[in-house]
């Protein structure tokens, strides 16, 4: 995408933020936030980080079998920082991305396996989403049917409509800007540096794409624990299909930070589809943000990495 392009995409995240917002103000919606927030308990919030740390686990091996030349505990401290980037640094798009990288070369792998490994990784993970998130449309039928609307609050539904509208707008000028001819061109020349690359890491690429399914559909599991905490009648399959359309909307509507109100959105209209009201689905969307904020806190270990890397190079010069 082009500076012209990158620099009409900021003015418009901010519109998207200030539509959120206003939206968000309406008395209506706070009280059903407020409702949301007293359901939800932290035995809620705590029987789903068994799950991510399974997920943790498995996205590390996937990062361990693309070869980033460190061991399978630097490969899951890189990932977990990674996620804790991602999760609390949402105005920063990529950092997250860059710190897990950071932490492979900090951890004793070499700048450029650091960097390929986890380039790989994550398209491994975004090749792993799209049969994931194809789960969403189980409950496109029961969107398309009027009694569905009745559990989703007109609030929320204004969300959505101005989130999809800009999102094809943000769409049409990345288009037009990048055009057809210059993307495939792009995408012919990144094709052509890591050629080599995939060469060597075949199969550690098939081996990342199925552990990162894997601990996908594990998100779904941590939805559905949380559920049975909180009362709510949803069973698992139902629970992997709501999160599945949750992070298809984040994955689509990319430029918001972190999916703000996208993930949420989302969730509540998938949650409607099988009968959910807006207050527990947006308690259930809640606490998927409390776990990715306590998920967040390894990032507090990054400094220390790098302070252990300044204490080495000076002791050895």
């Amino acid at each position: 995408m082009t500076i012209s392009a990158r620099r009409h995409l900021w003015p418009l995240a901010i519109v998207v933020l200030a539509i959120v917002v206003v939206v968000a103000a309406l008395p209506g919606l706070r009280e059903q936030f407020a409702q949301s927030a007293r359901i939800i308990s932290p035995m809620a919030v705590l029987v789903t980080l068994p799950g991510q740390v399974l997920a943790f686990l498995l996205c590390a091996a996937a990062l361990s079998a693309l070869r980033p030349g460190v061991s399978f505990r630097s490969s899951l401290a890189s990932r977990v920082l990674r996620d804790a980037g991602g999760n609390l640094l949402v105005f920063f798009p990529g950092l997250g991305e860059a710190i897990g990288a950071r932490a492979l070369v900090l951890s004793g792998g070499t700048t450029r396996a650091a960097i390929t490994a986890s380039t790989l990784d994550v398209i491994a993970e975004g090749i792993a989403q799209i049969p994931y998130a194809l789960l969403a449309v189980v409950v496109l039928p029961q969107l398309l049917h009027p009694a569905s609307f009745r559990f989703v609050s007109p609030p929320i539904v204004a969300i959505v409509v101005a989130l999809l509208g800009i999102a094809m707008l943000i769409g049409w000028i990345a288009v037009r800007s990048a055009g057809p001819s210059r993307l495939i061109e792009r995408i012919r020349t990144e094709w052509t540096k890591s050629r080599a690359d995939w060469a060597t890491r075949r199969r550690g690429m098939v081996i990342a794409i199925i552990l990162h399914f894997i601990a996908w559909a594990i998100g779904g599991l941590q939805l559905w624990a949380a559920a049975q905490v909180l009362g709510i009648p949803l069973d698992l399959f139902p629970a992997i299909v709501i999160e599945s359309a949750a992070y298809a909307a984040r994955a689509i509507i990319f430029f918001i930070p972190a999916g703000l109100a996208v993930q949420e959105g989302a969730l509540i209209f998938a949650c409607a589809a099988f009968g959910i009201g807006t207050v527990p689905a947006l308690a259930l969307a809640l606490v998927l943000r409390l776990r990715d904020v306590i998920c967040g806190l390894p990032l507090l270990y990054w400094p220390m990495l790098e302070y252990r890397n300044i204490a080495r190079t000076k002791a050895r010069n």
